[in-house]
């Protein structure tokens, strides 16, 4: 009886944690919390009906995750965006993101091939209304299938340290992606760049795979540092934007 009592209090506050943790990083992806914003535990607290104790350890596992920051007398915070921060993070995925790709290029098969054909192909067809008929209704329809080709790309990867680091660089990389272009709809046409991606990764070509898929980074960092917001005022700004409202942007 005693084992069951102290077990289910612990279970209980896991979840909580993580559901509070959760809640919070959907909310800082989603720029519902701007960069910069203070994140007052007292308040949040009692917004999440949650302990102190609680909301401070996900705040933490927050920080962990690079979305947080905690200074002395400050509290925590949502971390700042800078286009510093923005290149080692590109610098970081070239590596890694090449990584992936080589190993799961040498692990191609017939069901991959298939999928990557259906995945391009479903992007493609989204890709041609929007460049076309400037439909950016279909913007956040883009970044699903934009993220599907691409993960379909590294999906025979079987390093799951590289899988794993991958998907956290993917979540901060589009953090930066997402708000330097809400106000800004005219971006680069990306057609060419994924057709060349899907064509070199089909043929088994994997130098040229990996070096395509560079330069589509590389590529990104550009038009970072062209939208990026730079003033209290951008970002305030861009607090009534939806993330639905977000123009296409590369990966």
């Amino acid at each position: 009886m005693s084992e069951v009592s102290t077990d289910t209090p612990r279970t209980t506050k896991r979840t909580a944690i993580e559901s509070v943790q959760e809640e919070l990083k959907r909310r800082i992806l989603n720029f519902e919390l701007m960069p910069g914003d203070r994140l007052h535990v007292d308040n949040l607290r009692r917004e999440f009906d949650v302990s102190t104790a609680t909301m401070r350890e996900a705040l933490s596992r927050l920080m962990t995750d690079t979305l947080v920051t905690s200074e002395r007398q400050r509290g925590f915070q949502v971390r700042e965006l800078s286009h510093e921060d923005f290149r080692n993070i590109s610098e970081a995925r070239k590596i890694v993101e090449t990584g992936a790709l080589r190993v799961s290029l040498s692990n191609r098969d017939d069901d991959w091939e298939g999928d990557l054909f259906a995945a391009y192909h479903k992007l493609k067809l989204v890709e041609d209304r929007i460049f076309t008929q400037g439909d950016m209704t279909l913007a956040a329809e883009w970044h699903r299938r934009n993220s599907d080709f691409h993960d379909c790309l590294v999906r025979n990867c079987d390093n799951a340290w590289l899988t794993g680091f991958r998907h956290q660089l993917h979540e901060h990389s589009n953090r930066y992606l997402r708000l330097a272009l809400m106000k800004n709809l005219k971006q680069r046409d990306v057609r060419k760049e994924h057709a060349e991606i899907f064509d070199s990764a089909i043929k088994g070509e994997i130098d040229h795979c990996a070096a395509l898929v560079e330069q589509h980074i590389e590529a990104s960092v550009a038009d970072v540092a062209r939208y990026l917001p730079q003033t209290e005022s951008e970002f305030a700004s861009l607090r009534n934007l939806r993330p639905e409202q977000t123009a296409p942007v590369p990966e």
